[in-house]
């Protein structure tokens, strides 16, 4: 069943106290004493909401008491259909408007393991790689990947990529498709959509036309001849390209990264464009967006722009100010020392205020040398000189619940004395939001906050997995430099860590249920000169006796595949992972983990797992709606909070996170563990216009359609 299917009416906006206050646009008095006399008398007029802010110079801030204020330079002057709706008006049947339910503060105990591993059963591992190519693949895998609504049914579908070695080896990319079933299982839609052969790296998801569905921008990482794809959807989930997209000239392509966002507050979608990934130096672009699916270049607007290796970007509003701003994690130390970009979005055009911030580069080296001070030791040259870091995935999220928004960022830093950019580059980082009486210039507490070193981070994203309501940080990692260490943490596998009541993270490498430790092969692995000198019909590769084969059937285990050279291979299940997504597969109210498998020429499928705790725990989810005329239809830039009593959770409407366009679910889900059950639910719109909701307006354990400017729907219940 449809998880949206939305009951909709128009709710108070609510203070606090539960008494109706006006909106923050400056309704005029006489609404308010048309409130205060009428008490359920609606006041609307034809043709439409509250109208936009003028001044869209809006800064919105934490209160004192975890609360959100608005303030503004200019007041909107009464517009057509402002309106005030009386709660007791709604219809108790509706299951929206409802008084207080009841409520637990009880938060059960999580038990292990936290996950469950559905890659087979669920369907996503089909043609995940090819088991036995007639020609060698350079990479075998579909290993980037990001989950989107393609068929607008309420439910995050997969979308998984090939990678860009292969079209250089004369084998073309290639996407696959799965529509999500949401019972844990998906459906093969490669074919269907259209979208299986188009020659493009990635894909980022975003209602470029403003007519309710997802399109695709299809970036392309290397030179073929040919540029990146706008493809629409037909609203079933199948994509045709536009004709006239305004790309047709970009012939000379190495996107990294691509961001779907509306910078400039016209509520039509714009794209930034990171380019250069980890193969050379380019300048980045920016176009904005018509409506139509059509760009216009406007490249100009990223001010005192220079050639950089654009590996990762994540868009934010760090400064609270209104807008969205852009952080560029670059690869690596050998351009530009390795600097990291966050373009400030000043009303339409960005500065790189990266320097200032302190987001350029960290004055530690690497934390795993003694001879830095393991991290602590300033490198003791001008900050402008510092080494910076050789950038992959980048998170941005309100990690301490302050209400500022922090960032995660992966980055692979090798510790060796002896080479000075290696032994000062930057390893991972979490940089802590130091607010406005600091310049909002961020502090990198990776290592106080208990995390552990690791040379190669991958892909950085953070969630809430068990639903406490704090942010937790997960990171895949390359599996190429693990063997120089002897620690579990500093091998390749997935990184998954639950934040304390302290701010500390505690690393459920084992509990998790992701990571497969414990696996042994069923082949004896001995040494070997010849398969004449292996045991029990064994053969020899690589110096070691193992189980031939010829399909995975013939494999031992469930936890070996068939090598195409006719040995079985361990799935390693869950190390040396690309991509990350979460989404909440089968809507029941907790994040669910989609990984990349990555390989070189083997063959290796990708890996979904299903969460076992976060639905046993109190949850509220959000999808924001915007109008297509004063807001994106995606509400990309919207920003929730929930607030009570000395604590707040923060969670923000985005696009597409970190390396090649990993991309999680749309929808806001907040956990409630630590929340009281008395709490106030304020939604922030990119145009400065806000709506404030109390907690007995929405069902916990509920999926709402929040729609601009303030019309608030509940999900039917599942079966």
């Amino acid at each position: 069943m449809n998880p949206w299917i939305v009951i909709s009416l128009a709710l108070p906006l609510m203070g606090c106290g539960g008494e109706e206050t006006p909106n923050s646009t400056g309704a005029p008095e006489g609404i308010e004493a048309a409130q205060e006399e009428g008490g359920s008398e609606t006041t609307q007029e034809e043709g439409g909401g509250i109208s936009p802010v003028e001044d869209a110079g809006q800064q919105v801030t934490p209160g004192d008491d975890g609360g959100t204020t608005t303030t503004s330079d200019t007041q909107t002057e009464e517009g057509p259909g402002d309106t005030v709706t009386e709660a007791d008006g709604a219809s108790q049947e509706d299951g929206a408007g409802q008084g207080p339910v009841e409520c637990d503060e009880t938060l059960p105990a999580l038990a292990s393991p936290y996950f469950t591993d559905i890659s087979e059963s669920s369907g996503i591992q089909k043609n995940n790689y090819v088991s036995m190519p007639g020609k060698t693949i350079p990479i075998n895998d579909h290993s980037r990947l990001a989950f989107g609504d393609i068929n607008g049914d309420g439910l995050d579908d997969i979308v998984m990529h090939s990678l860009f070695p292969n079209p250089q080896a004369g084998i073309p990319f290639e996407h696959l498709v799965f529509l999500n079933n949401g019972d844990g299982t998906f459906e093969d839609f490669s074919d269907e959509s259209g979208l299986r052969h188009y020659q493009v790296a990635f894909f980022a998801f975003g209602d470029l036309d403003n007519d309710g569905d997802q399109d695709i921008f299809g970036g392309l990482d290397i030179p073929l001849g040919s540029s990146h794809e706008v493809l629409l959807n037909d609203g079933t989930g199948k994509f045709l390209p536009v004709a006239e997209s305004g790309f047709e000239s970009e012939w000379n392509t190495s996107a990294g990264t691509a961001l779907i966002a509306d910078f400039n507050g016209d509520a039509n979608l714009d794209i930034f464009i990171g380019n250069g990934q980890t193969s050379s130096a380019a300048p980045d672009s920016f176009w904005l967006g018509n409506g139509d699916g059509s760009f216009s270049k406007a490249t100009s607007a990223l001010q005192g722009s220079y050639l950089h290796p654009s590996n990762g970007s994540v868009a934010c509003d760090y400064d609270n100010d209104g807008d969205l701003d852009i952080f560029v994690s670059t690869y690596g130390v050998s351009v530009a020392k390795g600097h990291n970009i966050l373009w400030e979005n000043e009303g339409g055009t960005f500065t790189n205020v990266a320097m200032e911030r302190g987001f350029a580069a960290q004055e530690g080296g690497n934390y795993w040398l003694s001879s830095t001070g393991n991290g602590s030791t300033p490198e003791g040259v001008p900050q402008n000189e510092w080494m910076g870091s050789n950038g992959f995935g980048i998170a941005c999220e309100d990690l301490n619940g302050d209400g500022w928004m922090d960032i995660y960022l992966a980055t692979i830093s090798h510790p060796v004395d002896s080479d000075y950019s290696r032994k000062w580059s930057d390893p991972s980082q979490v940089l802590i939001n130091q607010g406005p009486e600091s310049g909002f210039k961020f502090q990198n507490q990776f290592q106080e906050k208990g995390l552990p070193f690791n040379e190669g981070d991958i892909d950085a994203a953070a969630i809430d997995f068990d639903n406490d309501g704090r942010m937790d940080l997960a990171v895949t990692r390359d599996s190429k430099y693990e063997k120089a260490y002897e620690g579990d943490e500093q091998k390749s596998w997935f990184g998954l860590f639950h934040q304390q009541e302290d701010g500390t993270f505690v690393s459920t490498l084992e509990a998790a249920g992701i990571n497969k430790l414990d696996f042994e092969f069923e082949a004896s692995l001995d040494p070997c000169t010849g398969d004449e000198t292996c045991p029990n019909g064994e053969v020899c590769w690589n110096d070691k006796c193992r189980t031939p084969c010829q399909s995975n059937n013939e494999c031992p285990s469930a936890y070996e595949i068939c090598h195409f050279n006719g040995f079985c291979k361990g799935l390693a299940v869950m190390k040396k992972g690309q991509n990350q997504s979460w989404a909440d597969i089968d809507a029941d109210g907790d994040m669910d983990l989609l990984v990349g498998g990555r390989d070189n020429g083997g063959g290796r499928p990708n890996f979904l797992f299903q969460n076992n705790v976060g639905q046993d725990r109190r949850w509220l989810g959000l999808r924001l709606v915007g109008d297509g005329e004063a807001i994106n239809r995606d509400g990309i830039g919207a920003t929730v909070t929930i607030a009570w009593d000395g604590g707040q959770l923060v969670r923000t409407v985005q696009g597409s996170r970190g390396t090649y366009n990993s991309a999680d679910g749309r929808a806001l889900l907040f956990g409630l563990g630590i929340a009281p059950c008395e709490y106030t639910v304020t939604v922030r719109w990119p145009n400065g216009e806000s709506a404030s909701f109390e907690a007995g307006s929405m069902t916990e354990k509920r999926y709402h359609t929040l729609t601009y400017p303030n019309i608030l729907g509940e999900e039917e219940d599942r079966p």
